[in-house]
């Protein structure tokens, strides 16, 4: 007989649902960090060499 993944096993209880979820908080402050990050680096990029991309082998 195949054991069912999606039922939990005898001692083990479903994981309760919850609005605020730490991890989703979690990984909403690291999208914004690393979004905050990127539009930096461009802004840096676009002062420095003039676009956001610079030429290869200047």
């Amino acid at each position: 007989m195949m054991a069912r993944l999606d039922t939990p096993g005898p001692g083990r209880s479903a994981r309760p649902s919850v609005e605020n979820d730490i991890y989703t908080a979690l990984m909403v402050v690291a999208f914004l960090f690393v979004l905050a990050a990127a539009i930096y680096v461009g802004y840096r990029a676009q002062v420095l060499f003039g676009t956001l991309v610079p030429l290869g082998g200047s």
